[in-house]
């Protein structure tokens, strides 16, 4: 680990919930932070937008372990962020998501112990499969809710076995190809194939969502109004629709940031809170060794997704209280082709909001791959038009007669990568998988003085992901013995804070 860097100011690349959980924190701990934002609006994935009074999300649909005493709750009170405020629970009807395959249908239900008996229920034959699956999702999900996780982190490298892929570790006890099936769908949903998932990984998500499951009460915009909000009330500095140019260096080290406009800001810190491929943009050809820039040009993606946002009758199609994942196993393989439902109230005028989510290759898109959002022409639209009618004709055999649905908007990997510069439009960008795993850990050594990655970690992804990502590079700044120090001081008050 680098040394420190002497100086106060900082500068962060990205307004999404990396960059300002990073911002957050340094503003707590006396730096001086400002935050280059290349949109008109901050919040990255956080922020949802409009259509036709509809809040669509982008990219928090659901969240796990926000409860006071797991990882997420604490990381949020830690920022002074309210979880009430923002999330409400899910699983009040007993189920998580609903797993629909092609011929059986699993429940994810709350808590580590209802999901241990479902699975024996479903899979009488795999008893000492799933005992093994359980004994290893309560040691990784007791390691999170350690109190030293925050400082950790839950390091994956203490047991070399949860570095294995889970599809490694399934066959080595046997299990049948239903179990499998529902093993995959933690790993997928989040854009790693079963068969190269970390075991690690796997069960940090999983965990997360056996914690405990939560939704946005109403909106994206709002929970990246209420992160904005929090840095700028302790001092922070945001620069909107002005994006990062170049880095600059003296010396080797950073000295400053050269923006789109022209305009340049001194900083004796940058963090970069966006994709880690965007620094191969950012830096002249020779600031980085020939290998570090090879390992980022290397770096497999993760698949990107095409999003269908749907309006429906709210009195033929009330909210549901869980998630729903229609799956169809590929010629009786592991591989699957899954699509994600949510169902949620509407904004009072007699529809509902039913999102739509699929993977979709970048390659699908490459005709247009050199265009931008909003000018893509006819046939792009045609093409968007055409998968969302499919996917909605799939969804009806899931919800029922939905003839009086309307399209309100679809999104593809090249809508993300515009808008959040992610080199693949990928939600979840690089993809961390156990044959990357090392490669992805060893990016956070930036070889230049003064520069930092923030975003997602190498453990965990999502909302999760990355804030703790935003937690190494703090830990990466001001040194791992302050560090501890000074998350434990802030633990201590947040916890005060709670019981006053």
């Amino acid at each position: 680990m680098k040394k420190p860097v002497a100086g106060k100011n900082i500068v962060i690349i990205g307004s999404g919930i990396g960059g300002l959980t990073t911002g957050i924190i340094l503003l707590l701990l006396n730096y001086n932070v400002t935050i280059v934002e290349k949109n008109p609006l901050p919040g990255g994935l956080m922020r949802s937008y409009r259509r036709k009074g509809f809040d669509c999300s982008v990219g928090v649909h659901y969240v796990g372990a926000l409860g006071e005493d797991e990882p997420l709750g604490k990381i949020f009170r830690l920022l002074g962020i309210s979880v009430h405020d923002l999330f409400e629970r899910m699983g009040q009807d007993g189920v998580i998501d609903r797993y629909i395959f092609d011929d059986f249908i699993f429940d994810l239900p709350t808590g580590i112990d209802a999901y241990e008996k479902n699975l024996h229920t479903a899979f009488p034959g795999d008893a000492a499969a799933i005992d093994a699956v359980i004994k290893d999702l309560r040691e990784i999900s007791g390691r999170m809710l350690d109190p030293s996780f925050l400082i950790n982190q839950g390091d994956p490298f203490q047991n070399i076995d949860y570095f294995d892929s889970v599809g490694n570790y399934l066959q080595k006890h046997n299990a049948s190809t239903g179990l499998q099936y529902v093993m995959a769908v933690p790993a997928q949903l989040n854009g790693v194939p079963l068969a190269d998932c970390p075991l690690i990984f796997h069960h940090m998500v999983l965990a997360s969502y056996l914690f405990s499951s939560w939704r946005l009460k109403e909106s994206g915009s709002k929970m990246a109004d209420m992160f904005v909000r929090r840095f700028q009330d302790l001092g922070g500095k945001m620069i909107l629709n002005d994006g990062a140019g170049e880095i600059i260096l003296e010396s080797g080290s950073v000295a400053g940031l050269q923006l789109k406009s022209g305009n340049t800001m001194p900083a004796d810190i940058i963090v970069t809170a966006v994709h880690p491929k965007a620094l191969l943009t950012l830096l002249k050809p020779e600031a980085l060794k020939i290998s570090y820039r090879q390992r980022l040009l290397n770096l497999q993606e993760t698949e990107g997704v095409v999003v269908v946002q749907v309006s429906v009758d709210a009195r033929f199609h009330p909210e549901i209280p869980h998630n729903i994942y229609d799956i169809h196993i590929e010629e009786k393989d592991i591989s699957q082709n899954g699509i994600f439902y949510q169902l949620r109230r509407g904004n009072g005028n007699g529809a509902n909001l039913l999102s739509i989510i699929t993977k979709s290759s970048y390659n699908e898109w490459s005709k247009w791959e050199n265009t931008y959002s909003g000018k893509r022409g006819k046939a792009y639209e045609e093409k968007k038009l055409s998968i969302a009618r499919a996917l909605l004709a799939r969804a009806g055999k899931v919800f029922g007669n939905l003839e009086d649905s309307r399209i309100l908007d679809v999104f593809t990997p090249l809508t993300l990568r515009d808008y959040v510069s992610s080199p693949e439009g990928s939600c979840y960008g690089v993809m961390r998988s156990a044959s990357q795993l090392l490669k992805i850990a060893s990016l956070n050594n930036v070889p230049i003085p003064g520069l930092y990655l923030a975003g997602q970690n190498a453990i965990a992804p999502g909302v999760l992901g990355s804030i703790l990502g935003s937690f190494d590079a703090v830990k990466r700044i001001i040194g791992t013995e302050r560090f501890v120090q000074e998350i434990k001081s802030m633990t201590l008050a947040g916890d005060k804070l709670r019981h006053v």
